[in-house]
C-alpha cells in the first residue's frame, strides 16, 4: 500500500523560482531511489479576507471568527514575504520508503553545496509520514 512523506515548507516568495529547480532535483534523485511520485503546490492566495479556510459558508453559519481557524499559513507559521508550499512524495509502501529516503539522503547530489543559498529554513518545516486511508480518482485522470 502507498506511503506518503507530507511537508508544509514555509518559503519566501522571491525564492520559489530557486526553490522549484532545488525540488525537482531532489524529486529526481528520490525517483531513483523508488519514489513513484513527488508533488510541490504553492499556496493560492487569493482570498479576499487572507484567510485560506475554504468553508467560509460554513464558518459563517457556525459563527467562527477567523482566528479560531487554522489554516496552511498559520500552521506554516509564515512571515511577510513567504507562502507555503504543500508537497509529498508517494512511494510504494513504507519499507520501499524507508529504503529509497535513506539512499536518497545520503546522495552527495541533493546535500547543500559550500555556498548555496538557503531556500528555506528546515527547523520550520512540517513533516509527516502518510498510510494511504483512500484514493478515489476521477474518470477524467
Amino acid at each position: 500500500m502507498s506511503y506518503f512523506d507530507c511537508y508544509l515548507i514555509p518559503v519566501a516568495t522571491n525564492k520559489l523560482e530557486a526553490y522549484r529547480l532545488f525540488s525537482e532535483e531532489v524529486a529526481r534523485v528520490y525517483q531513483e531511489y523508488g519514489a513513484t511520485r513527488v508533488v510541490d503546490c504553492v499556496l493560492d492566495t487569493d482570498a479576499a479576507d487572507g484567510m485560506q479556510f475554504h468553508a467560509v459558508e460554513a464558518r459563517d453559519k457556525l459563527n467562527i471568527s477567523p482566528e479560531q481557524l487554522r489554516d496552511f499559513q498559520v500552521a506554516a507559521a509564515i512571515t511577510a514575504g513567504e507562502t507555503v508550499v504543500l508537497s509529498w512524495t508517494e512511494w510504494p509502501n513504507k519499507a520501499a520508503r524507508d529504503l529509497g529516503l535513506a539512499k536518497a539522503l545520503a546522495d552527495p547530489r541533493i546535500q547543500p553545496k559550500e555556498g548555496q543559498e538557503i531556500l528555506f529554513e528546515g527547523h520550520r518545516l512540517v513533516a509527516g509520514g502518510f498510510s494511504k486511508l483512500f484514493d478515489l480518482k476521477s474518470a477524467a485522470e
